[in-house]
């Protein structure tokens, strides 16, 4: 099921016309990542979606209704740089954003939020007393009062340790198992890639790529990557392999005990182990390498 369904939607400022006209779909359950440069259109999208500015062309629906006032208590946002009252306890701080979204959830309610993302028995502390992780957990915590369906988070781990971004990591899934659906931005490109179940890249207000990453990989680029894990060689082996594989790869890299070809199909693999095994050159460990969204990115 469609849960965010953008059209053409475009935003200018002034003159200058920042979002260019982006069309995609986001559904149910889904890790939907959102990445660019800074200045490329995110956060400007961002706040199209959630309703804090509207579109100057185009529209979005979510929820399957353009009027974000009519679906706003099925929606948590957790801005990047959220807006803590430090001298409020993290109770008290999820009373407080409640009664701003006009609900009333009970202490019990949003005790068992704090729990959820790791805050349990930090309910009475005051947030100055917080550490910057417990600050983005509590950030998370805000973004789900009221049980929304639907969750944008913005750099939800940024600054964070690898033991707290790993926690995040781990309750965003969880979240996206109880079918909530979650619009992320981030610049941490291996955590998108890891958790994300399709990218969207957005390059000076247009998308560019757009899919799992299987698809991306597929649209980067049509050659392969063969790593074959071969032990210890003599040079004039080495030598006698890139002469017996040049019908079948475009260069050849040996190090260390692996031998790497860049080829043009994947299914010239196994013509190049039947090529290497036919000299008794003995085999180990055979993978296809994937390119990273990092170098799909730079790229």
């Amino acid at each position: 099921m469609k849960v965010i369904e953008v059209k053409n939607l475009k935003k200018k400022f002034g003159d200058k016309l920042i979002v260019k006209g982006l069309t995609f779909d986001v559904y149910e359950g889904e890790i939907f990542g959102f990445i660019g440069r800074n200045g490329a259109g995110k956060s400007t999208t961002v706040n199209m979606l959630t309703g804090i500015s509207y579109p100057s062309e185009g529209n979005c629906h979510i929820l399957g209704q353009e009027n974000i006032d009519l679906v706003k208590k099925d929606i948590g946002v957790m801005p990047d740089a959220a807006n803590y009252y430090y001298e409020m306890t993290a109770l008290e701080h999820l009373k407080f954003f409640a009664g701003v979204k006009k609900i009333k959830p009970t202490t019990i309610e949003l005790m068992n939020i704090l729990k959820a993302v790791g805050l349990e028995g930090n309910e009475r502390k005051k947030v100055k007393a917080f550490s910057f992780g417990m600050k983005k957990k509590l950030g998370v915590a805000q973004a789900l009062i009221g049980n929304p369906k639907v969750l944008f988070l913005d750099e939800p781990t940024s600054g964070l340790d690898i033991q707290s971004s790993l926690e995040i990591q781990q309750l965003i899934l969880d979240m996206a198992k109880e079918k909530r659906t979650i619009f992320m931005t981030s610049h941490n490109l291996a955590e998108v890639e890891k958790i994300c179940s399709r990218i969207a890249i957005i390059e000076d207000g247009v998308i560019n790529k757009y899919g799992s990453m299987e698809d991306l990989q597929k649209k980067y680029t049509n050659e392969q990557l063969v790593s074959i894990e071969l032990g210890q060689i003599p040079q004039n082996i080495v030598e006698k392999m890139t002469e017996i594989l040049s019908p079948f790869v475009i260069e050849t890299h040996y190090k260390e005990g692996y031998l790497y070809c860049r080829i043009e199909d994947r299914n010239l693999t196994p013509k190049i182990i039947f090529a290497l095994s036919k000299e008794e050159i003995e085999i180990f460990e055979v993978k296809q390498e994937k390119a990273t969204l990092e170098e799909i990115f730079l790229k």
